[in-house]
């Protein structure tokens, strides 16, 4: 009698339960987990607004999604990018990283040295000189902000007050836009800031620092550094009298009205001795004694931060605005000036990895960017030029929308917790940003 054939084992049944259980695992968690970095690292950027400088076109709390790709998405471990879809133009919506931050390391190639973009982790870094107690390996996530970009390369941007054009015609705000004069929380009327005439450099153009200004150098530095992020770029400021250098001069005298509390703050640095004095009903901040080589060693590292400079009665307020990057500091070259005489000029060059020169060629496409809420927006006109290679993604949509803004909803505190559908702005999920 012929026996049965024997029933072929199943493969999966041969293989052991914690092998069947991780196969299973990667499958439903690692996998997709991996292809959500994936996407995020190549197509979107998520952002949450956090402040009221795009009022009313974005608002606090309002969660959104930009798109990366189009622009060119950013290759691991590089500061290099995939090819671009399109390029930015004026009227976008760009998340970008913040141009004026004194904090990250690229600013001291000397002493780090870059290692890996870490996808959406931000980067690493290998700290040659770390002090006591530091790590060699240091993470830092850059900071982003979102503006739109209202001129570019090769157009003529004009500010007067209130007032935007570009290449003679008007800019208007977005119909939502809120610009009521005053209602912000930045100062009187500046007549640098709020009165600009200029024209954005174009790709391959060489900028001759003798032909510009001094807070016009400063914008170049940091265009430079934003362009050469693997280089140290500095800004050398050199005091001539006639044709001799005369950089041991000292100031006898700087002053800035009591209203300035961001000159306040340059003048509590520069000072080697400060009075408060008034003078017929107006108040001022007279610092005396002040040597050229200080202002030099401002000038260098382009920014200052003030917070730990000056009380805090006269201490600028507002975030990132308390340092003092390349427009005040430009400005605040430009006024130094002012107070020079008998033939002392200020004449400004860049330093490039050590290399000293007088004129600089853009690489890069530039923007100018303004929040739609202009008075009470920290943007180009503070801290200069946007290049190219900062830009990270377009803005697209508003995904979530939360007002929190009283502090009402609080994590810690579950009885807040059936406030939250009376806090999501439901209108506005799903909105495109235009």
């Amino acid at each position: 009698m012929a026996s049965s054939p024997k029933k072929s084992q199943d493969p999966q049944e041969s293989r052991s339960p914690w092998r069947r259980g991780l196969r299973a695992f990667t499958r439903e968690f690692v996998v997709p987990i991996a292809l959500a970095l994936v996407f995020i690292q190549f197509a979107v950027q998520a952002f949450k607004i956090p402040s009221a400088s795009m009022e009313r076109s974005l608002l606090i709390g309002d969660f959104l999604l930009g798109l990366k790709f189009i622009y060119g998405s950013p290759v691991p471990f590089t500061h290099k990018r995939l090819p671009a879809l399109t390029e930015p133009k004026p009227g976008d919506v760009l998340i970008f990283r913040y141009p004026g931050d004194p904090f990250y390391p690229e600013g001291k190639p000397e002493r780090y040295r870059f290692l890996a973009n870490l996808f959406l982790f931000g980067n690493l870094y290998w700290d040659r000189t770390p002090a006591e107690g530091e790590n060699r390996l240091v993470w830092y996530a850059p900071k982003d902000f979102i503006k739109r970009a209202v001129a570019t390369s090769g157009q003529t941007l004009e500010v007067e007050g209130t007032r935007v054009r570009v290449d003679g015609r008007e800019v208007p705000l977005p119909p939502e836009g809120l610009y009521a004069a005053g209602t912000g929380t930045f100062r009187q009327d500046d007549p640098v800031r709020d009165h600009l005439r200029l024209r954005l450099p174009l790709p391959g153009e060489t900028i001759a620092f003798d032909t510009i200004s001094l807070a016009y150098a400063a914008w170049i530095r940091s265009l430079a550094v934003q362009e050469n992020p693997d280089s140290k770029v500095e800004l050398k400021l050199d005091l001539w009298k006639d044709s001799a250098l005369d950089n041991g001069f000292v100031f006898d005298t700087l002053r800035a009205d009591f209203r300035d509390r961001n000159r306040q703050a340059a003048l509590f640095y520069l000072g080697v001795s400060l009075q408060q004095r008034g003078e017929a009903g107006s108040e001022y901040l007279e610092a005396r004694n002040v040597p050229f080589r200080r202002l030099q060693e401002v000038a260098r590292t382009g920014y200052l931060r003030v917070s730990d400079l000056m009380p805090a009665a006269v201490r600028p307020q507002g975030g990132r605005r308390e340092e003092l990057n390349e427009y005040y500091l430009g400005t605040y070259i430009e006024s130094f000036q002012q107070s020079l005489g008998g033939g002392r000029r200020i004449r400004a060059s860049l330093v490039i990895d050590g290399k000293t020169t007088d004129r600089y060629t853009v690489k890069k496409t530039s923007f100018f960017m303004m929040g739609d809420n202009r008075d009470n927006s920290s943007d180009s006109r503070y801290w200069g030029l946007l290049s190219r290679n900062n830009v990270k993604a377009k803005a697209l949509i508003i995904y979530f929308s939360f007002e929190n803004e009283d502090g009402g909803f609080r994590f810690g505190n579950p009885l807040s917790w059936f406030t939250v559908p009376f806090k999501i702005r439901w209108t506005r999920l799903g909105r495109l940003i235009d």
